[in-house]
């Protein structure tokens, strides 16, 4: 009976623990000071929290690779064959864009997209062209304040290579001429695809098409002790003058602020929080500023060393001039309910407004690791569908990849569980994975 009460009284002092830290989060997201604001100015100090610079092409990564092949999708998982392709493709120079985006119908859209004999390059969210630009060879100068998500090439043999530059969001496609190109090395991509793990397409609405593996997948549960990174590295990076920073404990963390911006670090979630009020958050309006967003969103991390992991771009939203990177391991992206797998930033008219990140990098892997099927793509579509008032057309995105939890036992170890998430109303959401007498990924389905 005692047993029972202090399991009891644990459950209510982590609930409350847990519900403590949202309510304080949310108060540092929504905070405005009660200071006139200092002048701002060049803010980032020579301080590192680690040596490594990471380069454009490391950050913008396709979210999958897929090869369409005698009526069948092949799927690339394999990060270094990922690479090598994009590797290949750097090589190659595209010209003389073509807008024919008119000439394709609404019905049409997806078979010409998601075409016969074609590897299609997917990215997370629309990228804008002169991101591309680092990304690999553009002639065309006349594409500046253009964004896409998609590159389709097309393998037709006996003929000049063209590649297609696709915004599934907009229908906007445009036709790009493609030299200093080697066909062999495109064949033997293509060629290989049977080797892939097979795909099937799930159309959610007339221009929105997910790939699911068809079979189920192994992988592993993982776990990793971590690394808590120094707040006050943080503090000397983050702050005009940190001779003028205060620093007061908190019950589960610290504030810092210099009257004007506010640092505030929550031990409970492992996260840190900048808020800089003079950097007004002003509403984007003009495209050629988004490639700008997304790279200085880039160097503001490198210039402090805040890549301690390997992060992705996942999504951005240019009038909430809103930037998010995302963990990735094991070439999978990493989710969490509190944010803890997530670099955010938000940008008034040239500093960072707000700054989100974890306070922890993954430092050695345990080995003690656990294989685990995760569901088949027809098994998490029909766990989908069957969920009470679901609408496919809400559906912005279907990944697989881990859920990272805290040990509760072990303050320092933090564990990713395998799982199929849903970007379901602007919300990724994960779907229940809970084990079965069979050992298979699945049994109670839905959104979380």
């Amino acid at each position: 009976m005692t047993g029972m009460k202090y399991e009891t009284a644990k459950t209510i002092l982590l609930t409350f623990l847990v519900l403590t830290s949202i309510a304080f989060t949310w108060e540092l997201w929504t905070y405005h000071p009660q200071y006139d604001a200092i002048q701002t100015d060049e803010y980032i100090q020579n301080v590192s929290i680690s040596n490594t610079q990471v380069e454009t092409s490391m950050i913008v990564r396709p979210s999958q690779i897929i090869i369409h092949k005698n009526d069948a999708h092949y799927g690339m998982v394999d990060e270094g064959e990922m690479t090598k392709l994009l590797k290949e493709m750097k090589k190659w120079t595209f010209d003389d864009f073509e807008n024919i985006s008119s000439t394709i119908s609404k019905e049409e859209f997806l078979s010409f997209v998601h075409r016969k004999e074609a590897i299609e390059i997917i990215y997370p969210d629309d990228i804008p062209m002169n991101i591309y630009r680092d990304l690999f060879q553009i002639d065309d100068k006349g594409m500046d304040g253009v964004s896409f998500n998609t590159i389709v090439v097309p393998i037709e043999k006996n003929k000049d290579v063209i590649a297609y530059f696709i915004s599934t969001d907009h229908r906007r496609v445009y036709k790009a001429t493609v030299s200093d190109v080697s066909l062999g090395e495109i064949n033997q991509f293509y060629e290989k695809a049977e080797k892939l793990p097979r795909y099937l397409a799930y159309n959610v609405s007339e221009t929105k098409t997910f790939f699911l593996p068809e079979k189920e997948m192994v992988m592993s549960r993982l776990q990793y002790y971590t690394d808590e990174l120094d707040p006050d590295k943080f503090k000397e990076a983050l702050f005009s003058d940190p001779s003028f920073v205060k620093k007061d404990i908190l019950a589960f963390g610290e504030e810092y602020t210099d009257g004007s911006r506010l640092m505030d670090v929550d031990f409970l979630q492992k996260l840190l929080l900048y808020v800089n009020p003079a950097a007004k958050n002003t509403k984007g309006s003009a495209n050629e500023d988004s490639a700008a967003l997304i790279q200085k969103s880039i160097d503001f991390v490198n210039e402090h060393g805040g890549w301690t992991d390997m992060y992705h771009f996942a999504e951005w939203d240019q009038e909430k001039r809103k930037i998010v990177f995302r963990l990735y391991a094991n070439n999978y992206p990493v989710f969490n309910d509190y944010g803890m797998s997530e670099i955010i930033q938000i940008w008034g008219a040239n500093e960072v407004n707000k700054y989100q990140r974890p306070l922890f990098r993954l430092e050695i892997p345990d080995r003690v690791s656990v294989s685990t099927k995760v569901w088949a793509g027809q098994e998490v579509i029909k766990q989908l569908e069957k969920q009470k008032g679901f609408r496919k057309e809400l559906v912005d995105g279907i990944a697989l990849g881990y859920k990272l939890v805290k040990d509760q036992g072990k303050g320092k170890v933090i564990v990713l569980e395998p799982a199929w998430f849903c970007l379901y109303d602007g919300t990724w959401k994960p779907i229940s994975l809970k084990e079965t007498t069979g050992g298979r990924g699945g049994g109670v389905g839905g959104l979380e």
